[in-house]
């Protein structure tokens, strides 16, 4: 892969799939929910302003083939649809180690 063009690289790391806000049920979606990255796109101005404020990305590198299903996300700053190949600011885990607290 070239250095000069990294967005190519399927990226895939923190996602919404591990993400504890998510529910664990795969529900189907269809090809034309997705974008060309396997992202879902928000449906309205509402969804684009917390979309925008939690930076909901779709990940780079993927394809619609790699999201066969989406799941709800449960937190009240997004409340909406995502898949595999989305993160947003507010990705966590019940596993995640931050050295500052205290385990």
């Amino acid at each position: 892969m070239s250095k000069n063009n990294p967005a190519k690289e399927k990226v895939v790391g923190t996602n919404c799939y591990n993400c504890k806000f998510v529910a664990n049920n795969n529900e189907p979606v269809t090809p034309q929910e997705l974008n060309n990255e396997g992202g879902i796109n928000p449906k309205n101005r509402e969804e684009m302003d917390r979309a925008e404020n939690a930076d909901l990305i779709t990940l780079p590198g993927g394809s619609k083939a790699d999201a066969s299903s989406k799941r709800l996300c449960y937190s009240k700053k997004i409340e909406m649809y995502v898949t595999a190949r989305m993160c947003c600011a507010y990705w966590d885990n019940e596993g995640v180690i931050r050295p500052w607290k205290k385990q």
